[in-house]
């Protein structure tokens, strides 16, 4: 792939959005972006020398037609220049596209030619600021590029309309040929509408699609997005998936893709004609790669702020409304075709399940078992707060049915976890169990050291002595700095820990000490922490004998 790819496809995508005119102004460092928006173009690039004027023209013909206009400049000062029309189309609200050449970032700060900061350099007069990558050199590089400018181009009309920017950095050679703008993905945006009601090119998609995958993301619980979803699921063509922090309790949601996509190696005959996805992040990466890997023709992102979230790499539509709103439109909507799409998730699904039966009632006592029986033993109405890492994952193997659960996927972080979850406790009235790994609760004790401690707070320690999760992964664990740098065993006892804190404190060593300790925890009246042992030598080999049931030939 030719490292300047992004730069032939730019212009493609701008002229496929609409764009009717670019304004120029002269220099070195756009060579390559004149040379692409002048094969785009043509005689609809006007060039214009003084950037400061070139930029109040583009502000008139925008406010004209109501239509982008692109404004192209060199890097330094001549970036400057343009911001008093771009202040001016901020207060007014006129859609403008300023695109700025900039020098690659080790020559930022470097008494470089040309030079000064450019990122974001409009920021408290414009709607958006975007940077290019420097090179594109694989697929996902250049969809990111992509994605940016049709961003940039969605929230300059989206609304009130106003100025983006979009810097770009560029290395030498600038006068190179450059490659023809190859197959490129005009990312559409539609809504508010009301009750959700899609636009009409997205109901002739929903109508005439055969295979239809809708994916939640993590999200509070939400009941009429629930019944929404209720109604969609009875479609024959549409196949939900929701894991355990989707909150989503539909009848017949696969709850568990993490494994019900590791029955086969090729899971194409699953490949859905459309996807549809909201919510926050998903924890399976088995799903995240399949769905990177399908074919799917249409990817929608349901957005209430529009946000142009591109998980699977398909994005060709966000749509800016309430998901709950939208799919209850969805349920009064008709299709145009039948299939047995549904049917095909559900024949995997129960393969996985019959293959995994004879063994969930006999793993070995480790983090998988005894986060199983923690599982099965919780109480409906509790609310539970999961850990990052392998806590995460091990429980979206199972359906907890508990009333709602919550993790911090925003980022994936472990410093924040035993906090988090004694905030839900301060403002809820249930039973909150938090269920973190021992390098989580260690990082994060400080959150007992405080004198409103909830009582309704329960605290479930997996002591593996590490970062579990590396030793399941195959790259760390083979590594010389796997023990002290990557699992990082830790000296500290987490029973003088709850002491110091005057926090009540129970031990589990065993499925048989589980089974008598456990109710106790649970009904203790003050918060309260309970240490679970598991041997760190025999976890990853339970979790890959677990999961290697599951690739058996059917």
């Amino acid at each position: 792939m030719h490292s300047k790819q992004h730069i032939a496809d730019l212009p493609a995508i701008l002229y496929k959005k609409g764009v009717a005119y670019v304004i120029i102004s002269p220099g070195s460092r756009n060579a390559p972006l004149i040379n692409s928006f002048l094969r785009e173009f043509g005689d609809k690039c006007i060039s214009i020398i003084d950037e400061r004027s070139a930029g109040y023209i583009a502000l008139g013909i925008a406010c004209f037609s109501g239509i982008p206009v692109v404004m192209l400049c060199t890097s330094g000062t001549a970036a400057l220049n343009y911001a008093p029309a771009i202040a001016e189309a901020f207060h007014q609200g006129v859609p403008l596209i300023a695109i700025t050449a900039d020098r690659p970032p080790e020559w930022i700060d470097q008494q470089d030619n040309q030079t000064i900061r450019q990122e974001a350099i409009y920021a408290s007069n414009c709607k958006a600021s975007f940077t290019l990558p420097v090179e594109v050199s694989t697929n996902p590089l250049r969809r990111h590029a992509q994605r940016i400018v049709n961003e940039a181009y969605n929230i300059a009309v989206a609304g009130r309309k106003g100025p983006v920017h979009i810097n770009i950095p560029l290395r030498e050679p600038l006068y190179e040929d450059l490659p023809v703008p190859g197959e490129i993905t005009c990312i559409s945006i539609s809504g508010p509408a009301p009750l959700g009601e899609p636009d009409q090119h997205l109901i002739k998609t929903w109508r005439e699609a055969k295979k239809i995958l809708i994916v939640a993301g993590q999200q509070p619980l939400n009941v009429q997005l629930t019944q929404s979803l209720e109604i969609v699921g009875r479609d024959k063509r549409v196949c939900i998936i929701g894991e355990p922090v989707s909150n989503i309790t539909a009848e017949a949601v696969v709850r568990n893709p993490e494994l019900v996509l590791a029955v086969r190696k090729d899971n194409h005959d699953l490949d859905p004609d459309l996807i549809l996805y909201f919510g926050g992040q998903v924890v399976s990466n088995r799903l995240k790669k399949f769905l990177r890997d399908c074919r799917a023709k249409h990817c929608w992102f349901i957005d209430i702020a529009g946000r142009h979230v591109d998980t699977f790499n398909l994005l060709t539509d966000v749509i800016r409304a309430d998901p709950a709103l939208f799919f209850a439109w969805l349920a009064r909507s008709e299709s145009m075709n039948t299939s047995g799409y549904k049917q095909c998730w559900q024949v995997r699904k129960d393969q996985s399940d019959d293959l995994l039966k004879p063994v969930l009632g006999s793993i070995d006592y480790s983090d998988l078992g005894i986060i199983q029986q923690i599982i099965a033993a919780l109480p409906q109405n509790v609310l539970l707060f999961a850990g990052n890492s392998s806590i995460i994952r091990y429980i979206s193997f199972f359906s907890p049915q508990c009333r709602e659960i919550y993790c911090n996927r925003g980022v994936s972080g472990i410093d924040g976890c035993v906090s988090t979850a004694a905030g839900i406790a301060v403002a809820s009235n249930e039973t909150v169990m938090a269920l973190v790994g021992d390098q989580s609760f260690v990082y994060d004790s400080n959150a007992l050291w405080n004198r409103s401690l909830p009582e309704n707070l329960k605290i479930i320690v997996i002591n593996n002595q590490g970062g579990g999760i590396f030793s399941l992964l195959e790259g760390p664990s083979s590594t010389p700095a796997f023990k002290a740098y990557l699992e990082a065993h830790h000296p500290v006892e987490i029973g003088k820990l709850a002491e110091a804190f005057h926090v009540s404190y129970f031990a589990c060593r065993s499925y048989a000490d589980f089974n008598t300790t456990f109710n106790t925890f649970v009904r203790q009246r003050s918060t309260a922490v309970y240490e679970i042992f598991t041997p760190g030598e025999v976890n990853p080999v339970v979790f890959r004998n677990f999961v290697s049931h599951l690739m058996k030939p059917t």
